[in-house]
């Protein structure tokens, strides 16, 4: 696929700008968010945020999909969903199966090895946190979306030439500067959630209706930050290639 270089940097305003190009961005966002809700739609909203990224890197005015082959849409969220689950739920799951590990051999050895117990699960959750937080500021996963569009090869989105990519400079800084960037487009879901939350513990005529629209208003949200969160990376993707270095997937390989 061509790339385009994003002449507007990486500037979350610029971003913000290209997504609002579409006057039915907040009916789409409202309509994927819906999807999601019900869980099994959570692959067609990833798709839709996928296929934009892709829009983008071929420099598509209004990146934004229109309403398309729902299937084919799916399929392509699933993949995007994969390197999700691999470089965020998959350090959590390894962690979580450590503190199980780790709390039966200490409990079995007897009390002298139990007393060290909280300290050996406290480290090993902050090991697990500390690199889950590394995944998000380092942005792998956009950057392993950027290669799963570049080709269309899910192994090589997967590869831990993602990861030697996303960290090795220049790159390293313009992912950061992308990250940061993003991080105002999660307010509206952060709020959203943290409300929907407060509701769920209060006890009110009406409730269970109040948290769907909570949750669905959130995941609305969320699908917005992420096609903000595409348009950054996109952008510090032409920002890399701009200064001469080689494109996500020759730069992996």
């Amino acid at each position: 696929m061509k790339q385009a270089p994003a002449a507007s940097g990486i500037r979350l305003r610029a971003a913000l700008a290209t997504v609002h190009r579409d006057p039915r961005w907040w009916l789409k966002c409202l309509g994927y968010g819906a999807a999601a809700a019900t869980g099994l739609g959570l692959p067609l909203a990833a798709g839709f945020v996928m296929e934009s990224l892709d829009n983008s890197r071929r420099g598509y005015p209004a990146p934004l999909p229109p309403w398309g082959d729902p299937f084919l849409r799916s399929l392509t969220g699933l993949f995007a969903l994969l390197i999700d689950f691999a470089f965020f739920v998959l350090p959590l799951l390894v962690g979580g199966a450590l503190v199980v590990a780790i709390s039966l051999t200490l409990l079995l050895a007897g009390p002298p090895a139990a007393r060290v117990l909280p300290w050996a699960l406290s480290a090993v959750g902050l090991a697990t946190g500390l690199i889950v937080l590394l995944m998000f500021v380092a942005g792998i996963a956009p950057v392993g979306r950027l290669r799963f569009a570049h080709d269309g090869r899910i192994e090589e989105a997967l590869d831990l030439a993602t990861l030697r990519y996303a960290l090795a400079p220049p790159q390293r800084s313009l992912f950061l500067r992308a990250r940061l960037a993003s991080l105002p487009a999660y307010l509206p879901a952060t709020i959203s959630a943290s409300v929907t939350w407060s509701l769920a513990s209060l006890r009110f005529p009406g409730q269970v209706a109040v948290f769907a629209l909570g949750v669905w208003l959130t995941l609305a949200a969320l699908v917005y930050a992420h096609l903000v969160v595409v348009q950054l990376y996109v952008a510090a993707e032409g920002e890399v290639q701009r200064r001469g270095e080689p494109s996500p997937s020759r730069g992996a390989a």
